[in-house]
C-alpha cells in the first residue's frame, strides 16, 4: 500500500525493504538491550522508519534528485548502517509472548491475527481518505504532470514528502511485526521485499508513469502475488524460481500497460 502511494505521486521507493529491516532491528536492539519495554520499542521502530521515509523525501522534493537514484542510495546506506551496526550477527533474546502475538504467531478470535487486523484498519483508513478527497486528486495530479499541478496551485513538495513519509511509516510497521514473527533479526532481513511490492502494486494497477493505482488494487495485487507463490510451492518447483516468476509479472503487467497507451494513442489520431 505504501508503494501504491508513492506510485500515484509519481515516484518509486526502492528503500522500503532496508526500512523495514532497520525499523525491526531497532526495536529488537532497544527491547534485548536497553530493556525497554515493548510498546515503546514499537513506538520507536516505527518512528525511525517514518523518520527515513520523510529524509527520503526530503531529498527528493527539496534537493530534487530522481527517485529512483534517491531511494536505491538509501537502499544501499541503510542496508550498511544495520550490517555495520550488527556485525553481520543476528539480533536475538528480545522476543515475548505478546510480541509473538503481534507478529501474528498467535490466532485471535475468528482465527484471524494481528498483523491481519493491523492491515485491514490501514486499507480502511486509506481507502476514507483517498476517496474524493483534496489530497487524493493533488496527488494523482502531481503523478500525472508535477509541472502542471504546481501551476495549478498544488503543494508537490509536501505531497513529494509525504508520500514518503507514509511508505516509510508503513515500511516501518510491516518491519516491527516481522521482527515479532521471525524472533530473529536478520541483517538481510526484508531484502527484496521491496520487487514484492512494487509487483503487487503493478499487479493491483498502479502505474510507474504515475496518476494511477488504489489501495484496494494493491491489496489484491498482494494477494495474487502470495497466490503465485503458494502455487509456486506446492508444484515443487524451487524457491529460487519465485523471483523470476515475480519479474516477469512485473515485466508483463509493464509491456500490457505500455501496449494499452499507444493503442489509445493512435486509437485517437485515427
Amino acid at each position: 500500500m505504501g508503494m501504491t502511494i508513492v506510485l500515484i505521486g509519481g515516484g518509486i521507493d526502492l528503500s522500503v525493504g532496508a526500512i523495514a529491516a532497520l525499523s525491526a532491528g531497532v526495536v529488537a536492539w532497544l527491547i534485548a538491550t536497553v530493556g525497554l519495554p515493548l510498546w515503546l520499542a514499537l513506538i520507536a521502530g516505527i518512528c525511525v522508519g517514518l523518520g527515513l521515509g520523510i529524509l527520503n523525501g526530503l531529498i527528493i522534493a527539496v534537493m530534487r534528485i530522481p527517485d529512483f537514484v534517491t531511494t536505491l542510495a538509501m537502499l544501499a546506506l541503510i542496508r550498511g548502517v544495520l550490517f555495520v551496526w550488527t556485525q553481520g550477527v543476528p539480533l536475538i533474546n528480545y522476543s515475548s509472548k505478546p510480541y509473538m502475538m503481534l507478529g501474528g504467531l498467535t490466532r485471535l478470535p475468528f482465527s484471524l491475527t494481528v498483523p491481519e487486523f493491523i492491515t485491514a484498519a490501514i486499507l480502511i483508513v486509506g481507502i476514507l481518505i483517498m476517496k474524493d478527497s483534496r489530497v487524493a486528486r493533488h496527488l494523482k495530479a502531481t503523478g500525472e504532470n508535477p509541472d502542471i499541478a504546481r501551476l495549478s496551485g498544488v503543494d508537490v513538495k509536501s505531497i513529494k514528502i509525504g508520500t514518503y513519509a507514509i511508505s516509510g511509516l508503513l515500511a516501518g510497521i510491516a518491519g516491527v511485526l516481522m521482527a515479532g514473527r521471525l524472533g530473529t533479526v536478520q541483517p538481510n532481513m526484508a531484502s527484496g521485499i521491496e520487487v514484492q511490492a512494487l509487483a503487487a502494486a503493478i499487479i493491483g494497477g498502479a502505474a510507474l508513469t504515475g496518476g494511477k493505482g488504489s489501495l484496494v488494487g494493491a491489496a489484491l495485487g498482494a494477494l495474487v502475488l502470495v497466490v503465485i507463490q503458494n502455487v509456486i510451492n506446492l508444484s515443487g518447483i524451487p524457491p529460487v524460481f519465485e523471483t523470476f516468476v515475480i519479474g516477469m509479472v512485473i515485466l508483463v503487467v509493464i509491456i500490457m500497460e505500455r501496449a494499452s497507451a499507444i493503442f489509445a494513442v493512435r486509437a485517437r489520431t485515427a
